[in-house]
């Protein structure tokens, strides 16, 4: 088997993660072969993070990003995107909190629709749509962290001999 047990839940709920996990898994791969290309994705991503690292400075006094460059930035993301959908797959808790902690990080810098759109209504409807999305992808997540020790007392233990 791929899966010792399957995990806690069995081949339903495997191939549930596998479905839920899909968008981060399409995403991270999409965003890698971009940046292997070039990182023309980093012309949409830099304005926003230019966004980001300004108030993170009035916040803080400083950059405290200084010493990462927007694209060291994306694939870092990326990857704990990829790790954490992977680890969701096969049914880690740590795969589950690695995609919450990506959607906390990224999702309000890259789909700030409470932000001044000039011009771009469907650009800051969409934006908002991608928010909301990813909030509810947050709470399926709690859910899961809230479920798994349930169901793993639930499952019947093995007997040894």
């Amino acid at each position: 088997r791929a899966f010792p047990e399957a995990g806690a839940m069995g081949a339903t709920a495997t191939f549930g993660r596998v479905l839920f996990a899909f968008v981060f898994i399409a995403s991270a791969l999409n965003k890698l072969s971009s940046l292997a290309e070039g990182g023309e994705m980093l012309d949409s991503v830099s304005p926003r993070l230019a966004v980001a690292r300004r108030a993170l400075a009035r916040k803080v006094g400083i950059d405290p990003l200084f010493f990462a460059g927007d694209g060291s930035l994306v694939l870092v993301a990326t990857l704990m995107e990829l790790a954490g959908a992977a680890l969701f797959v096969a049914d880690f808790a740590l795969g589950a909190k690695l995609l919450m902690l990506f959607i906390l990080l990224v999702t309000p810098i890259m789909h700030p629709f409470w932000a001044a759109y000039p011009d771009a209504h469907t650009e800051r409807a969409v934006d908002m749509i991608m928010f909301f999305k990813n909030a509810s992808l947050f709470g399926a997540l709690l859910v899961y962290l809230e479920m798994k020790p349930t169901l793993e007392a639930m499952k019947p233990k093995s007997k040894r001999r």
